[in-house]
């Protein structure tokens, strides 16, 4: 009977299955926390390039995504959801035929309405599945590396709370599918690394060709996995056709859930290179001292993580631990190629996180273990010391993780200004609106979209029969961030309010409109 009790619980810990299933269910409940964000309108700006790939391909039969700035997992994997969604509803009478289901409704960048909500709230379900999936794999990566479960039940946690990782598991967007497959991918490496087993090339190849079909510059992963092959084996590794077999495997997955990539070829290159120009060159608001910026971000947003996974390095490097190096080979590679780049955001950084985190949690666990072992007075400081840190490194992203949250569920001025605007202005008025405005309903008003506002100037509005503009935060906000760099766009929106009557101002979760007339 004991024996049986031992085989059930995770590392002869009784308690561990107990706090690992609490992980998993705090990143459940904060991901599921605002899931439904802005629904059934449409915020955010990317989100509907997957949902419309993957509708198109269940309406047309026709496979080729025709868009190649992001890989094709995420088209086929929301595919297989709607094919089910459709079916469903065809059992229960909601649809006839694929073209029964509603298209979103798209005015502009992030101006949109989805007319079947359930639909965008099923694709960000599987986003979150892999967010919450990730946080597993944290668990067994700390664990399975570093033989202790104290160490992946931290690493769980930290990455079950993590502000960037719970942020971008609400939307439809690749970052959250390729960090999933590249835990999975070094999950297949430790094994590589400790015993290499046939199996775990075999995960590698095929967790490897996934992540680089959710994200091109997941390909990174590979580095560590020839670091795992050749310390198990030694230089005689290079004879082992396992090291192509796992290459071939990668390649054959990637084009397995990215065809035409092959299939497609100009527009694929196309992509490849606007891509590569896109993020060398710059993109307004996310671009310039991109090295500050993620030191920043990560300061503000993760707490302590990243200093605390640069200690971790050193001590590993000091101490010359494989282990260590093996976990800092990937983040530390794909942090210095991200900050090489003009472009930054919180999504390009997010799939190096994780990594960060389990160097902490060896860190902390490796800093408890030393403590044990000394004198009484030592271990009476020092745990205080500890308990400190470890609290600050549990706060900092937990609060703001815990603030986004509360932001992102309450009301802002997209929402109270869309109200407005339909029980205030004149029907049949001609709206012209810019990016990240609020819907604006094209059967009351004649609406008209701008990417930006200030491309314009006002004789413009004029000559096109323009009697409102509205203006958003999330268009303009990125100029005034940053005067110094966006001092000639700043001046051009001041100048062109100066011109216009101010009818409303909104500022609702912190979240400015501003709605202007035209003088006559």
């Amino acid at each position: 009977m004991r024996n049986k009790i031992v085989r059930f619980t995770i590392l002869n810990q009784p308690y561990s299955l107990l706090l690992l299933l609490g992980c998993i269910a705090l990143a459940v409940g904060l991901r599921v926390w605002g899931l439904n964000f802005g629904l059934p309108y449409v915020y955010h700006p990317d989100e509907v390039v997957a949902i419309n790939g993957a509708q198109h391909m269940i309406k047309t039969g026709d496979w080729n995504p025709h868009f190649f700035h992001w890989p094709s997992l995420i088209f086929y994997l929301n595919a297989v959801l709607y094919e089910l969604h459709f079916l469903i509803g065809k059992l229960l009478g909601l649809f006839q035929s694929t073209g029964d289901i509603p298209a979103p409704v798209m005015l502009g960048m992030a101006v949109g309405y989805m007319p079947m909500p359930s639909i965008w709230l099923l694709s960000r379900v599987l986003t979150m599945s892999l967010g919450v999936g990730a946080v597993i794999l944290a668990f067994l990566n700390g664990r399975t590396l570093m033989g202790k479960t104290a160490i992946g039940l931290l690493a769980a946690f930290l990455v079950a709370i993590s502000p960037t990782n719970v942020a971008n598991s609400r939307f439809v967007t690749p970052d959250t599918f390729a960090t999933f497959f590249l835990m999975l991918a070094f999950y297949g490496t430790i094994h590589v690394f400790q015993t290499g087993q046939t199996r775990y090339y075999v995960l590698n190849g095929i967790a490897i060709g996934l992540a680089v079909s959710s994200k091109y510059n997941a390909a990174l992963v590979a580095i560590p996995f020839l670091l795992a092959h050749f310390h198990f084996h030694g230089l005689k590794g290079i004879k082992d056709p396992r090291l192509y077999g796992t290459g071939i495997l990668s390649i054959a997955a990637f084009f397995a859930t990215t065809p035409y990539a092959i299939l497609d070829w100009p527009t694929f290159w196309e992509a490849l290179q606007f891509d590569a120009a896109h993020y060398s060159t710059g993109h307004a608001g996310m671009e310039g001292n991109t090295l500050s910026w993620y030191l920043s971000y990560l300061w503000r947003v993760e707490g302590l993580v990243f200093i605390l996974a640069v200690l971790e390095i050193g001590r590993g490097i000091y101490g010359r631990s494989r282990k260590t190096i093996l976990l800092a080979l990937f983040p530390v590679i794909y942090f210095a190629f991200i900050s090489s780049m003009v472009v930054r955001n919180d999504r390009t950084l997010l799939p190096a996180i994780p990594f960060f985190i389990l160097l902490v949690a060896n860190l902390l666990v490796a800093v408890y273990d030393w403590l044990r072992q000394k004198p009484l007075s030592w271990r009476r400081y020092g745990t205080a010391a500890l308990i400190m840190v470890t609290a600050v490194t549990i706060i900092i992203p937990l609060n703001t993780t815990i603030k986004t949250g509360r932001r992102i569920t309450a009301v802002d001025s997209r929402e109270t200004a869309r109200v407005w605007i339909a029980e205030n202005l004149p029907p049949g008025a001609k709206i012209t609106f810019e990016s990240y405005a609020p819907y604006i309903d094209p059967g009351q008003f004649t609406v008209q979209y701008i990417n930006d506002m200030k491309v314009n100037p006002l004789e413009v509005y004029k000559a096109d029969g323009t009697d409102y503009l509205v203006f958003s935060a999330g268009s303009y906000r990125r100029f005034f961030n940053d005067p110094e760099r966006y001092a000639n766009e700043i001046a051009i929106y001041e100048q062109l309010w100066s011109q216009l009557e101010s009818v409303k101002i909104f500022n609702d979760g912190d979240f400015e409109i501003r709605i202007y007339a035209i003088p006559k």
